[in-house]
């Protein structure tokens, strides 16, 4: 009798398999998702020279310190970005500023001239990696005592 099911169930199961002539096909997608965070960072940071020179055309004390040699510093970024540019000031020196002294930065980006005398100026920045030279230009109304003096430039950007 085991044998007579048994061939019973075989005959059931070949005739199930031949009236379901059509396959269900199905397919799904897996999503994968990935968050790039904003990456802003400034490298590569080569300080510039300055040298004091007088204004005047005569002979004179020196009342002027500029940029000889512009200071450069590379900006890499995934996202395009605002570039704040500060005027000059002073972190230290013999003398306090007086009243009357002038303040320039120039920042070169390419073929883009940013100055920032009287306020902060800004610039857009590209995606990807730009080189910027800074200089900078402090003129007195009065010559500068001899000493030490230590300007600043700040750079901000932001994505």
């Amino acid at each position: 009798m085991s044998r007579f099911y048994a061939v019973a169930s075989a005959l059931t199961l070949a005739s199930a398999m031949g009236f379901s002539s059509e396959a269900l096909a199905q397919t799904v997608d897996i999503p994968f998702t990935a968050s790039v965070p904003i990456e802003v960072t400034f490298d590569q940071v080569v300080l510039g020279t300055v040298e004091t020179t007088a204004s005047g055309g005569s002979v004179q004390l020196p009342n002027v310190i500029e940029s000889v040699n512009p200071a450069t510093v590379t900006l890499q970024s995934n996202t395009p970005a605002t570039l704040t540019v500060s005027p000059p000031r002073l972190i230290s020196g013999s003398t306090p500023d007086p009243d009357g002294t002038t303040y320039v930065t120039f920042v070169t980006v390419g073929t883009q001239q940013v100055t920032a005398d009287t306020a902060e100026v800004t610039m857009n920045l590209p995606v990807g990696m730009s080189d910027l030279e800074v200089d900078m230009r402090v003129e007195r109304p009065v010559p500068f005592p001899a000493g030490t003096y230590n300007y600043a430039v700040t750079l901000t950007v932001i994505p």
